[in-house]
């Protein structure tokens, strides 16, 4: 045990072992391929991942039971949410995924907390799903549907949806 606190200790909690953090991996890099909602996105080699913690309004499209019409509740402001994260993450920009207990949702995506890297100004990274819920452009999921609950950032996240709420930002101005 002392061991373990030990190494707790001895710096960025990123480098506690996955056995000790409870991880399902270890962070990593890649590039965006492409933006395909709101909240999920292809990545060069082709893994789909699907942000982790944020649910962002669907996009229109016949046939879909909770956007039967452009003026459905549900998905107001889906249009707005694939526009910012397309703008935020073009295709070839470099990403940080990072990861919850488990890696893999119910649709076989990859689950992941994406940051868009700056190597120059690594403090400066965007932590996109928190930005997502900050300007209003999705809420918080925190539904246990058969995937890990979001326990690392689950407060986070919940705060900047308060703000957003609260400066009617985004979809909570425009849709409730």
């Amino acid at each position: 045990m002392l061991f373990l606190f030990m190494l707790a200790s001895c710096g960025n909690y990123y480098d506690i072992p996955i056995l000790v953090n409870n991880w399902c991996d270890s962070p990593r890099e890649a590039v965006v391929a492409d933006v395909i909602d709101g909240d999920t996105i292809d990545l060069e080699g082709g893994e789909r991942v699907r942000l982790l913690g944020v649910d962002a309004p669907e996009v229109y499209y016949e046939g879909h039971d909770d956007c039967s019409s452009q003026d459905s509740t549900a998905c107001c402001y889906g249009l707005e949410s694939v526009d910012w994260l397309t703008e935020n993450l073009p295709a070839g920009t470099t990403v940080r995924l990072e990861f919850d207990l488990d890696c893999y949702g119910v649709f076989d995506r990859t689950l992941a907390y994406i940051w868009i890297v700056d190597e120059d100004n690594p403090e400066d990274e965007l932590f996109l799903n928190e930005e997502l819920l900050k300007d209003g452009l999705a809420r918080v999921y925190d539904e246990d549907i058969e995937q890990a609950q979001d326990i690392r950032y689950l407060e986070q996240f919940r705060e900047s949806q308060i703000l957003a709420q609260s400066n009617s930002s985004g979809l909570w101005g425009e849709c409730y």
